[in-house]
Parts: C-alpha cells; structure tokens; sequence
C-alpha cells in the first residue's frame, strides 16, 4: 500500500466554483450518480473512473455503480475482477469495519499489488494505474468513493493528495444522500437479497438471513463458514433453520420466495 491513514480533523477544503458541483447534487437518485461524479472528478484531478461501494451483505461490498471517461466497458470490467479479487483488497476491510470507525484515505498504484491476477483482472485489463479511496466506517455502515487513474493520463502524484481527498469528501457527501435514497427504493422494490430476505420473511435471524443470502448467491457452507468465523456445522444449522422458517426443503425452494 503506497499510502493509507485515518483521516483526523476537518478535511481538506474544495478549490473550484459551487457551479461545479452543481451537476453532482442533481445527479442524487439518479441512475447516473456515478457517472457525474467522474466527470465532476475528471475536471478537478483527472480521474478517468469512479466507483462507490457500500458495506452490503457480510460476504462482499455492494457496487453501487462504476463509470468510466474512457467508455463503460472498461469501468465494468475493473468491476467484474474486483467481484473476483475482493478479499485482497485493503478497502473491503476497512470498509466493512474491521479497523474501527471513522475516514481512512488510501492510496495505491497497480504496481503496489503483489496478485497478479488481481492486478491483472482490476488494473492491467482495464487500463487502470492506481487508486485513490476515501472509505467512511460508522457504526452500522460503511461507504467508499474510489477514484482511479488510466493508462493514458498516468498514476496520481502524492502532491495532489489534498486535492484528491478534497474531491472525494465532496463526492461522499453527495454520495451518502445517493446510497440512503437509492437504497431505500431498493428495499421498497424488493432489489437487494438481504433487503428481500428481511420483507418477505422477518421471522429470520440476521444471521440466518446473512446465511440464507449467500446461499442464494451460490456460496457453499464451507465458504459462508469462513467469510462469518464461524465453525461450518454453525452455518449449517442456521441454514436448516432458516429453511424452516420459510418453509422451503431445497435451494430451488429457496429461490422462488425471496
């Protein structure tokens, strides 16, 4: 890791117009947030992708959304490997609350990564060399802006660090409005497995309905078992349980009542 630090104080303050973010805050709720928000990030520092992740299921954050200047083919495909790769990854961590709460920044370039085939999958595919990340860990909840440098604009110089922070506070702050809202709509629509487990059947335990998602997500009771700490004859007690509580004798079952 090039960089990486817990954020202490006020962070740094944004040096362009209230104009400029103008677009940023229309884009809240909108299926284009993320997209704005590289375009706002473009002009400000030259980023050429964004991400936003939340802390989702316990079994892996949740994309919110990826955009690319530079077409969306690449932004999906750095998406695609970090679904494969995302174990590795310093943010997942931090994101999910294991070193505490507050604002972390980190910083990385594709050659810190000693994986290849996470660095291949997420950086070399893509076209992307290095990462800039402002993870924010409250109690309950974990949100992270990421933005990334391209092959043809090179990585990002450790004096632009302010700037780059200064950019993603803005940008989470926007962001955090975006999840809220977003995912609010996605409980209501039935959109997320967790959020659908907990509708449809509020008898389940949360871990019970975190066992029950990653089923569904075609997780075996030995990697449920690993991902939760747990001893897997636990997993697959609270997997028989959870059955019972909806009813259902097999995963097919399974898959017509969430």
């Amino acid at each position: 890791m090039l960089d990486e630090f817990k954020l202490t104080g006020a962070l740094p303050d944004l040096s362009a117009p209230l104009s400029s973010v103008t677009p940023l805050m229309a884009a809240i709720g909108r299926p284009d947030f993320v997209a704005a928000a590289v375009r706002f990030a473009h002009a400000l520092t030259g980023a050429d992708f964004a991400s936003l992740y939340c802390e989702g299921d316990r079994d892996a954050p949740l994309l919110m959304g990826t955009a690319s200047q530079l077409g969306q083919r690449r932004a999906d495909r750095a998406a695609e490997g970090y679904g494969r790769h995302w174990a590795q990854d310093r943010n997942a961590r931090l994101l999910l609350g294991e070193e505490g709460d507050g604002d972390f920044f980190t910083h990385h370039e594709a050659g810190d990564l000693t994986s290849f085939p996470y660095r291949r999958d997420c950086y070399d595919l893509p076209g992307i060399t290095s990462r800039v990340s402002l993870v924010r860990r409250r109690a309950g909840f974990g949100l992270a802006v990421s933005l990334y440098s391209s092959t043809e604009f090179g990585t990002f110089p450790r004096t632009a660090r302010d700037g780059l922070i200064a950019t993603m506070a803005t940008i989470m702050v926007a962001a955090e409005r975006h999840v809220g809202q977003t995912l609010k709509e996605a409980e209501a629509h039935d959109q997320d497995v967790q959020a659908r487990l907990a509708l449809n059947h509020p008898s389940l335990t949360k871990r019970e309905r975190e066992v029950a998602a990653m089923t569904i997500k075609g997780r075996t009771a030995a990697e449920i078992a690993e991902i939760l700490g747990v001893a897997e004859t636990t997993v697959i007690t609270h997997r028989k349980k959870a059955y019972k509580r909806m009813n259902v004798t097999s995963m097919r079952e399974l898959l017509t009542r969430i």
